[in-house]
């Protein structure tokens, strides 16, 4: 069903009915959960908080065994993205590119396509931060990340 039916269907439904199924989405959708406890209080940073933890687990995971999974960490700001928040949306990436810099940083890693996606990360949290005027929030992190990405061979620019 596309958008145009879901909003047709909608219109033809009760005030109580959709405030179930609101409900019910609320319940059993996370993401939707998510959203809506944002839409309805505008508080992100409990919810940046929450999955700042998880990218740090995918992309720099503390047991000696464990694989990174970074591109899992992709996948799920991508998943973020499409909620439209642009607050989390550039909190996330940037997050994202600091976990990666201390993985470049602590292990010594260096893969083309690993600094390849860092650098695009980089570059999309630069451009939310300019579309939605968040400089002023951002500016002293920008500059960190920049001056470290130096160190490694990234060549960061904002």
């Amino acid at each position: 069903m596309g958008l145009r039916e879901l909003k047709t269907e909608l219109n033809k439904m009760e005030k109580i009915e959709i405030i179930k199924m609101v409900s019910e989405l609320y319940k059993k959708v996370p993401m939707a959960k998510n959203y809506l406890d944002v839409f309805t209080n505008g508080e992100v940073d409990d919810l940046i908080k929450k999955y700042q933890r998880e990218i740090e687990i995918l992309v720099y995971p503390l047991s000696i065994n464990a694989t990174f999974k970074d591109a899992e960490a992709r996948k799920l700001i991508k998943t973020i993205r499409k909620m439209k928040i642009a607050e989390l949306t550039v909190a996330l990436e940037l997050h994202y590119v600091n976990c990666c810099l201390g993985v470049i940083e602590d292990l010594g890693y260096w893969d083309e396509p690993y600094y390849a996606a860092v650098d695009r990360m980089f570059y999309s949290a630069t451009k939310g931060i300019t579309e939605n005027s968040l400089e002023a929030k951002y500016d002293k992190l920008i500059a960190d990340l920049v001056s470290k990405s130096y160190e490694f061979g990234l060549d960061f620019e904002y």
